[in-house]
C-alpha cells in the first residue's frame, strides 16, 4: 500500500497536465450559445469560480491556471477570440476547481453531458519522515509514516445541471489502537477503508446542492482545512485529538451559494466514526454554517477570507454517551498568507459525558521567496477536562519548508519538505494524545515530506 502510494504520487506529480472546458463554457455550448471567449490572464478562467471554498467529493485539485502558469495565455489586458466548438467543448483545464474540494459548486474535471459525459479520478497522498528529540528526558529517533492514502472515483454528468459519481479511498494506520502497543503481528501497518460513497450535485440558478451518501468525509475539517496549508507538517487541532472523526458511515446535505460565497451543510451519521459499527439508536447530526465575506480572483491564486460555525448533536457507545461539539473558526488564504484560528468545545468527550473539553488552534504561514522558501508555525492548547487541575496539552511547532512546484498547481501536484521542532507539554492532570503511550513533555526535531497527487482520465480532446 505505502509503495504503490509513493509510486502514484511522484507518476501524477510528473504527468503533464491536460486541458477541458469549463463547466459554464460547456453548458453555453450544450445550450446552442457560442462560447465565450477565454477571459483576460489576470482573471481565472471562466470555469473556475472567481473564489469559494468548499471540500470533496472529489479528491483535491488545484486552482484555474494563470498567466505566469499558462504558456499559451495571452498578454496582461487582452483577451483571445473564442475556440471552435469541438475545441472549447473538449479543453480540459489544467487545474480544475481553485480549492481541493469545490463541491458542489465545481467538480474536478469540467465536465459537459455531450462532448466530455465523464472522468475518473485517481489520487494518492503520502505524508513521512524522520524525527529525532526526547521524550520524558530519553532520547528517541524514528522514521515515520504519518499518512499513505490511495483514491479513486468517477464523475458523471448525465445532463446539463446535474453530476454524479461515487468515491473509494484507502489509508494505512497502525493496527494497535490508541493507548495501546499491540496490535495485528505487534503494531503493523494495515490497509483500511476511509471514505466510499456517492454522490450527486444539481444547479439551480447560483444555488448549487450536493448530497454524499455511504462512508462520508467529515464536512467540518474539510471546510476548516480549505484555509489551512501546512496539513503535511501537521493536523489540525480538531483532527489531532479527534475531537471530529475524519469519516462515518450516514449522509451529508450541502447548499452553496454565490460561488460558495455561503455554504449550510447538514450532516447525519452514526457517530462511531471508522472504527466501530453503529452502538446505539441515536445519530450524530452536525449542522454548520461557512460564510465567505472576501473572495477575490488573482493570478497567482485566490485570496479568501472564511468564518466557519457549527453544532453536533451527538451520542456515542451502547450507552448513548452524551458527545456534542461547538466549533467556530476563522481562516485565511492567499498565495502568500494563510492563517486561522479554531475553537472547539465539547459536550462529552472520551466516552465520558459528564466531560467538558475544548481545543484551540492558532496557525499561520508564508512565503518568503515564492515556490523555494516558506515559514510556518502553529500552537494547539488542548483542555481534556476543564474540572480536572492542571489537565492541558500545549503543542508547539514551527518550521521552514521549500516546494518544487508553483502554489498555484497545489492541488493537482505537491512535493514539499519540511524541517521543523514541535514540543508537546503535558500537565499533571492530561492523558497522552492519541496513539501516544504516556503522558511526557517532549521535544523534537523534523524532517517531513508532503507528497501530493491527481490525476484526471477523460474523453480527449479532438481537433477540428
Amino acid at each position: 500500500m505505502i509503495g504503490v502510494a509513493m509510486l502514484l504520487v511522484l507518476g501524477l506529480a510528473a504527468a503533464p497536465p491536460v486541458d477541458t472546458p469549463s463547466p459554464r463554457d460547456a453548458a453555453a455550448v450544450t445550450s446552442g450559445e457560442s462560447p465565450p471567449s477565454e477571459p483576460p490572464s489576470s482573471e481565472p478562467p471562466s470555469g473556475d469560480p472567481p473564489s469559494s471554498e468548499s471540500p470533496s467529493s472529489e479528491s483535491p485539485s488545484s486552482e484555474s491556471p494563470s498567466s505566469e502558469s499558462r504558456p499559451d495565455a495571452p498578454p496582461l489586458g487582452k483577451s483571445t477570440p473564442a475556440e471552435p466548438r469541438s475545441t472549447a467543448t473538449r479543453r480540459w483545464s489544467a487545474s480544475g476547481p481553485w480549492v481541493p474540494n469545490a463541491w458542489p459548486t465545481q467538480q474536478s474535471c469540467a465536465l459537459d453531458p455531450v462532448d466530455a459525459p465523464w472522468c475518473l479520478l485517481i489520487r494518492a497522498d503520502v505524508f513521512t519522515g524522520a524525527r529525532i528529540g526526547t521524550i520524558g528526558g530519553a532520547r528517541q529517533s524514528e522514521f515515520r509514516l504519518d499518512r499513505a492514502e490511495a483514491a479513486t472515483g468517477l464523475l458523471w454528468k448525465p445532463a446539463t445541471r446535474f453530476e454524479t459519481g461515487g468515491i473509494v479511498a484507502l489509508e494505512s494506520i497502525r493496527s494497535a489502537g490508541p493507548q495501546s502497543v499491540t496490535g495485528i503481528d505487534g503494531d503493523s501497518l494495515i490497509v483500511r477503508l476511509l471514505e466510499a460513497y456517492g454522490h450527486a450535485a444539481a444547479h439551480f440558478g447560483p444555488i448549487d446542492v450536493g448530497l454524499r451518501a455511504g462512508l462520508v468525509p467529515e464536512r467540518w475539517i474539510e471546510q476548516v482545512e480549505k484555509g489551512y496549508d501546512t496539513r503535511g507538517f501537521d493536523a489540525l487541532a480538531s483532527d489531532r485529538v479527534r475531537m471530529f472523526d475524519r469519516a462515518d458511515i450516514g449522509a451529508s446535505l450541502v447548499a452553496s451559494g454565490w460561488d460558495s460565497r455561503v455554504d449550510l451543510d447538514l450532516e447525519i451519521v452514526n457517530g462511531e466514526g471508522r472504527a466501530q459499527r453503529e452502538r446505539n439508536r441515536g445519530k450524530n447530526t452536525t449542522a454548520i454554517v461557512t460564510v465567505r465575506p472576501v473572495l477575490r480572483a488573482h493570478p497567482r491564486g485566490p485570496i479568501v477570507l472564511a468564518l466557519h460555525g457549527g453544532f453536533r448533536d451527538g451520542s456515542v457507545g451502547i450507552a448513548s454517551i452524551a458527545d456534542r461539539r461547538g466549533a467556530a473558526a476563522v481562516s485565511f488564504a492567499s498565495p502568500w498568507v494563510y492563517g486561522g484560528v479554531e475553537y472547539v468545545h465539547a459536550l462529552g468527550f472520551g466516552g465520558r459525558g459528564d466531560v467538558r473539553a475544548n481545543t484551540l488552534g492558532v496557525w499561520a504561514s508564508g512565503r518568503i521567496l515564492p515556490r523555494w522558501l516558506g515559514v510556518m508555525a502553529k500552537y494547539d492548547r488542548v483542555v481534556l477536562d476543564l474540572e480536572a487541575p492542571d489537565s492541558t496539552i500545549h503543542v508547539v511547532g514551527c518550521a521552514a519548508f521549500s516546494d518544487v512546484f508553483e502554489h498555484i498547481d497545489r492541488n493537482r501536484r505537491r512535493v514539499r519538505v519540511y524541517a521543523g521542532y514541535q514540543f508537546e507539554g503535558y500537565g499533571q492532570g492530561a492523558a497522552p494524545l492519541p496513539g501516544a503511550t504516556t503522558a511526557q513533555d517532549a521535544h523534537r526535531f523534523l524532517l517531513q515530506l508532503e507528497l501530493r497527487g491527481l490525476a484526471r482520465i477523460g474523453p480527449k480532446e479532438q481537433r477540428p
